[in-house]
């Protein structure tokens, strides 16, 4: 059996294979290093690709860029548009409600209203910000809008002048509900005037003059003898609606209520609504727009409310969804509020009588008192009952609701289609027998859809171009910069520490102070197979 003993090592080792050990040091070597200005420089450059990277991408540069072009400001893109005139403006397109029984129904045989719509007629408006100006101190501007339809006859089913209707006597029929409310002799008086002047709850007159001005006899008469109140010959449903008295309005310039109605003809709301006697909500300017364009960065939680003249009332647009255009923008959807018509607390300066029905909102304090009132086309959401008695009302989400596009970073519109349906709320009429048959009806008339013009392809390719294509381009140049920057700024760093290196250490170099056994253990190792 053989034996090895545990030896003294402090004596040099005998018999040891050489050992070699690769181990760092941190000895010098020598470096031709970086001057000082140059590392100066680097570390420079390399903060400064840093910093302008991190701020690029929170602050968004494309968007700051949009933001300044679309200012309103002397010389701005926009301040040059409002001071054109003639400027195509939307697409009204005129549906009419076409009566096919009516000597059933006026005989008293039928007891429903037959109705079948016909159109459209389409008009586009030009217009023209007469005496603009721009008050830059206090943050507005002033003008008054001037609209001119002009019939377009590729859009249209037909020459308005070619199609002869049958259509409802709008103007008797409000007049005899005005006069219903009167006392007796008056209403003896209305029926002899009536039937002296061969007034007809029925017409059968072309789509033309329904829309731009028929000979109502009773309307003539009461030109001739009150001229300061009934300032027009002929009835027209366009006529009535674009022949408005001169205004003025002034809206907010700033980036924060760009387009923001200030006041109508000085007055902060609507005065036939009872601003003047009860301002509320319902009745002022706060946050109502003319729909032209809105302010930028706009939340799911904005207030918008659009106000047009023509309308008689303001309207609260409801937010639905988020959606991304084919051409990049990505917008917020809104439509009418689904309590527009409501008889509710929001909308009490839109009704100031009993007579008030859920599904219509009354217009009349615009219309010289007659009972005319505007609802969705179809009565879209109102109460059925309001249409029980007549056939051919079909109200259909996508034909006749209202939908509103916004460019949610720059207010900026990119489609809008509203419908507005005006009719003639006819109270009890029985003391005129020509117009008993529709006594307690609502009669439509007929409703307009609005539409905005679709943006042409070159608008279309640059909104992708700002959308679509230059977010990469910015992401990709944000990316580099940060990572050239760090680059950089390693390089500096690595050049001012001292190299580090490999050396080949041999292990005789080096002498055991310590034995590697310490004497009180030693003892015989007995290899196995001695």
């Amino acid at each position: 059996m053989a034996y090895i003993r545990g030896q003294e090592t402090e004596t040099k080792s005998h018999g040891y294979k050489e050992l070699l050990f690769l181990i760092m040091t941190n000895k010098k070597k020598p470096n031709k290093s970086l001057s000082t200005g140059k590392r100066v420089t680097f570390v420079v450059i390399g903060l400064f690709l840093i910093v302008i990277s991190i701020v690029a991408f929170l602050i968004d540069p494309i968007h700051i860029v949009m933001r300044y072009k679309t200012r309103i400001a002397k010389g701005s893109m926009l301040y040059e548009l409002l001071l054109k005139p003639n400027l195509p403006g939307a697409y009204v397109q005129a549906y009419l409600f076409n009566i096919t029984n009516a000597d059933l129904f006026l005989a008293g045989i039928d007891t429903k209203l037959k109705v079948e719509e016909v159109g459209p007629f389409t008009y586009q408006e030009y217009r023209t910000n007469a005496d603009f100006e721009l008050d830059e101190e206090l943050g507005v501007m002033r003008y008054s809008p001037k609209l001119f339809p002009r019939f377009v006859p590729e859009r249209s089913v037909a020459d308005p002048k070619d199609v002869n209707l049958t259509l409802p006597n709008i103007a008797m029929l409000a007049i005899a509900s005005v006069v219903s409310k009167s006392a007796f002799l008056t209403r003896i008086g209305f029926n002899m005037l009536a039937k002296q002047l061969e007034s007809e709850p029925i017409l059968k007159i072309s789509a033309h003059e329904f829309l731009w001005g028929f000979d109502e006899p009773l309307i003539n008469f009461g030109h001739k003898v009150m001229p300061g109140v009934i300032k027009f010959e002929k009835m027209g449903l366009l006529d009535r609606l674009y022949d408005i008295d001169d205004f003025r309005l002034e809206v907010g310039s700033t980036t924060q209520d760009k387009f923001e109605i200030k006041t109508y003809n000085g007055e902060a709301g609507v005065t036939p609504l009872g601003y003047d006697i009860t301002p509320s909500r319902c009745n002022t300017f706060a946050d109502a727009y003319e729909g032209l364009i809105y302010p930028p960065d706009l939340t799911e939680d904005t207030p918008l409310r659009l106000y047009r003249n023509v309308f008689c009332r303001i309207f609260n647009l409801q937010y639905r969804d988020t959606r991304t255009m084919d051409y990049g923008p990505e917008v917020f959807h809104y439509t009418f509020s689904d309590d527009s018509y409501s008889n509710n607390t929001d909308n009490i300066c839109l009704c100031k009588n009993e007579d008030c029905v859920n599904g219509v909102s009354d217009i009349s304090p615009c219309f010289f008192g007659l009972s005319f009132v505007l609802s969705n086309a179809h009565f879209l959401n109102a109460d059925p009952v309001i249409y029980e008695r007549i056939e051919g009302i079909e109200p259909d989400e996508e034909l006749h609701g209202s939908d509103v596009l916004i460019d949610r970073k720059l207010g900026t519109v990119m489609a809008t289609k509203l419908t507005l349906q005006l009719s003639v709320q006819v109270a009890n009429v029985n003391f005129n027998s020509a117009t008993s048959p529709f006594s307690d009806m609502i009669i439509p008339a007929a409703y307009f859809k609005i539409e905005q013009e679709d943006l042409d392809e070159e608008l279309k390719s640059n909104l992708w171009l700002i959308y679509g294509i230059l977010p990469h381009v910015m992401y990709t140049v944000e990316a580099l910069s940060f990572i050239i920057g760090s680059v950089l700024l390693a390089f500096v760093f690595k050049s001012h520490l001292p190299p580090l290196r490999m050396e080949k250490i041999n292990l005789r170099d080096f002498t055991q102070a310590q034995p590697l056994f310490d004497d009180r253990y030693k003892k015989d190792i007995k290899l196995d197979g001695s």
